[in-house]
């Protein structure tokens, strides 16, 4: 008689958790602190070569003049387009201004007195050359007539000498006659000639002169105070936001002081710093790959724009903690990727992808 088959022994659970632990607990405890690992290494623990931080457009609007702000417009934190009104600066210096302005216009009414006075004297002198021209041309005209009766005294005198009927005496004065009469006339033509050139001279500079030049400039100077007396008008050069209001309404301000700070809410570049040693320099035709800090990490692909020409100190707060040397690195400026925003003044880190394709 065959036996009977005995039913298997049950295994208790409390043997199967224990063959778990000894078998198989320990290569998927492995396996799991492998992949978490590699994924705290690849996303928050990946060496960084390359630093940067996303570049910031801030602009400060200054006042041209010491004044008063007469009103601001705008708040912290609030949107401005390019162009549009922030606020006024008043001129507090309306009675300086005044003053100084009616120094000018004195000023220029005294030249103006002078210049009169300039006048009145050229027009004395016009008249006295005028009076001269006239009495040397009545002498010239006395003078021409008295060579014509020289003259007809030489050719009688000369006629006479030929025919021995008069001295060689009387022959030589009468030369001596006409030819000092001809040089009388020959030199006082060059006086009449010199004499009306000077009159032409002076007739153009009494014509030519006026004081409406100087009326002009009462009338310019009376339009500058009035500039100068506007409020100035504070416009934003940029989109963007009011990030710092460093003055209010009714301080005064001094020329050149800041009044607000606009920034550009959008990053277009990014600042990097190749840190020592520097193996390969990189160039522009090589592209970066841009980590962020953040948790989420994000990634994206750039590209080098421009490389610096010299090391330069790096911002100590790219830099770990424990770094307490100043640093210098390469600057390369490099693009945002399409599908990524970052913030202006945002910390990046950035590895330079070596299989680029160059040209």
């Amino acid at each position: 008689m065959e036996k009977e088959k005995l039913p298997p022994i049950p295994t208790p659970a409390s043997q199967r958790w224990r063959e778990f632990r000894i078998r198989v607990l320990p290569f998927l405890v492995f396996f799991v602190v492998l992949s978490g690992v590699v994924s705290l290494w690849k996303n928050f623990v990946q060496p960084v070569g390359i630093v940067g931080l996303a570049e910031t457009n801030a602009v400060n609007i200054v006042s041209t003049i010491d004044g008063l702000l007469g009103n601001l417009n705008v708040q912290r934190f609030q949107m401005v387009t390019q162009g549009q009104v922030l606020g006024t600066i008043e001129n507090v210096e309306t009675r300086l201004f005044q003053a100084e302005v009616a120094v000018d216009q004195a000023d220029l009414e005294v030249l103006r007195e002078r210049l009169m006075v300039d006048r009145q004297r050229t027009q004395q002198s016009y008249q006295q050359f005028r009076q001269d021209l006239l009495n040397h041309r009545v002498a010239q005209a006395t003078d021409q007539v008295n060579w014509f009766v020289a003259s007809n005294n030489f050719r009688r005198a000369s006629n006479e000498f030929t025919q021995k009927l008069t001295s060689e005496s009387v022959f030589e004065a009468a030369q001596g006659q006409l030819d000092a009469l001809t040089a009388t006339l020959r030199e006082r033509g060059g006086q009449i000639e010199d004499l009306t050139k000077t009159l032409e001279e002076l007739d153009k500079q009494t014509k030519s002169f006026h004081t409406d030049a100087i009326t002009a400039a009462v009338e310019a100077k009376r339009k500058e105070l009035e500039v100068l007396l506007m409020p100035i008008v504070l416009t934003a050069p940029i989109d963007g936001m009011v990030s710092q209001i460093h003055h209010f309404a009714g301080e005064r301000v001094l020329r050149g002081m800041p009044i607000v700070t606009i920034s550009d809410p959008v990053a277009n570049h990014v600042i990097a710093y190749l840190r020592q040693p520097i193996s390969v320099r990189p160039t522009t035709n090589d592209h970066v790959q841009i980590t962020t800090r953040g948790l989420p990490r994000r990634m994206g692909a750039a590209r080098i724009l421009q490389v610096g020409a010299q090391l330069e100190p790096l911002n100590p707060a790219l830099l770990s903690a424990e770094a307490k040397r100043i640093e210098v690195g390469l600057p390369i400026l490099v693009t945002v990727p399409t599908d990524m925003v970052l913030l202006p003044g945002e910390f990046v880190d950035l590895a330079i992808k070596r299989t680029a394709q160059k040209n």
